[in-house]
């Protein structure tokens, strides 16, 4: 017997959780946090009592779901795909993209004063790191994609009778080259890979649709740093928020450091701990001491010795206390800009644009929103389709799963 049920993230933007049984072997494809439902019934005030509490309101996924599976796999580590390991109610092995980075994720939610405690896995929880282009004991083969998270990949199962493509969340363009990509990622993408291996069949594709539907315009990356730059020909400092973990927008933020020959810096712990990861990077950035707080070989500076010249990278959460304390130490903000990029998963970030706009405002600090998605746009539905050749498509992450379907209908039938 083969069953795929996609038991959350059907009608929704995140909180996937996607059941695969084919005979004896049951497999999960992410287990995310339903942000939606979240919002809905808690704030700054009121706060979740425990993991019973989030499951029996659907921010969790149910424990039932999780009967008689042995083996998760999670695409990416936002956590509307990462979920909460706390959750899981039984033994299972849980294949993330990178340990380590999970690791320095799970240090920080130990210690946090909010729900992000309840987060941690449990002691019988083991963890396995996906190993790219193996198909393992399981036949599941991972495939890098370029996301708003690093590591990020497509799930590939060769079932017993059909072939299973989990597209988890991607973009079609990147930051990176396509060398840098190859090196960052430890080899070639989604489409060059299905390219280069036209032997795969794709039976089922799950595919995500996270900006179907949407009015938002398509900004590339190039075009996204394209307008940076202008920015900072006028501009001192410059000041980037993004999340920690888009590691792909940080690596070419250096770059553009180095092309202006400027200084940067960073102004968040878990962002340089990914970065230090890395084997090769375009410039060595400086951490700021007073937002840096771990051990590191990377040379820390103080606020006070920021220079006028300088690119700083930093959280969407702590920009505004980060310019406040800046404000206090020195009057090169005078002149600065702030490029507030939106953070992806939008609501996980607990965003507040408009608080922020206030601030920045009232520190006398120019801005500008800008937002490269971690998702493909619509209009590049057709080369995805004639790249994967699906013969059922199944839409997830999306608000408008019905419009996915047809539209994917049609272009099949015009290919």
């Amino acid at each position: 017997m083969f069953e795929i049920k996609v038991l959350a993230g059907i009608n929704s933007i995140g909180g996937n959780f996607v059941r695969i049984k084919d005979e004896d072997q049951i497999l999960i494809f992410d287990q995310g946090i339903r942000f939606d439902i979240m919002a809905s019934y808690y704030s700054a005030f009121i706060a979740p009592r425990g993991i019973a509490e989030l499951r029996e309101l659907g921010v969790l996924p149910k424990a039932e779901w999780y009967e008689d599976v042995k083996s998760i796999y999670i695409s990416h580590m936002h956590l509307d795909h990462l979920g909460a390991l706390s959750n899981i109610p039984q033994e299972t092995t849980v294949y993330l993209p990178s340990i380590s980075i999970y690791e320095d994720m799970e240090e920080r939610w130990n210690t946090s004063p909010t729900w992000l405690s309840l987060i941690p896995r449990k002691y019988y929880i083991n963890l396995e790191e996906i190993k790219p282009f193996e198909s393992d004991k399981n036949n599941v083969m991972a495939i890098p994609v370029s996301h708003s998270a690093y590591p990020s990949y497509a799930l590939l199962y060769f079932g017993k009778n059909k072939t299973v493509l989990y597209t988890g969340d991607f973009r079609v363009e990147s930051f990176l080259t396509q060398d840098e990509f190859n090196e960052f990622k430890n080899g070639q993408d989604l489409f060059s890979f299905l390219n280069e291996n036209q032997d795969i069949k794709i039976d089922i594709a799950i595919i995500e649709g996270t900006n179907i539907g949407s009015s938002r315009l398509p900004l590339t990356p190039k075009e996204a740093m394209n307008i940076t730059k202008r920015l900072a020909s006028s501009h001192k400092p410059i000041i980037v928020t993004l999340h920690s973990l888009d590691f792909e927008y940080a690596y070419t933020l250096l770059k553009l450091a180095k092309e202006l020959d400027i200084d940067c810096c960073i102004a968040s712990t878990q962002m340089a701990k990914l970065l230090e990861k890395l084997p090769r990077l375009p410039v060595k950035p400086k951490l700021i001491e007073n937002y840096v707080d771990y051990l590191t070989l990377l040379e820390k500076i103080p606020l006070e010795e920021i220079k006028e010249d300088t690119l700083i990278l930093i959280s969407y959460r702590e920009v505004v206390d980060f310019l406040k304390d800046l404000s206090l130490t020195s009057d090169i903000i005078k002149n600065s800009v702030a490029i507030i990029s939106e953070p992806e998963p939008q609501i996980e970030e607990a965003s507040e644009y408009e608080v922020i706009a206030n601030w920045l405002l009232r520190m006398g600090i120019q801005f500008y929103r800008i937002r490269v998605s971690g998702h493909y746009y619509p209009y590049q539905l057709k080369t995805i389709i004639k790249s994967i050749k699906p013969k059922e498509v199944i839409p997830i992450h999306t608000l408008y799963p019905n419009y996915l379907e047809n539209t994917i209908k049609i272009i099949q039938n015009t290919i």
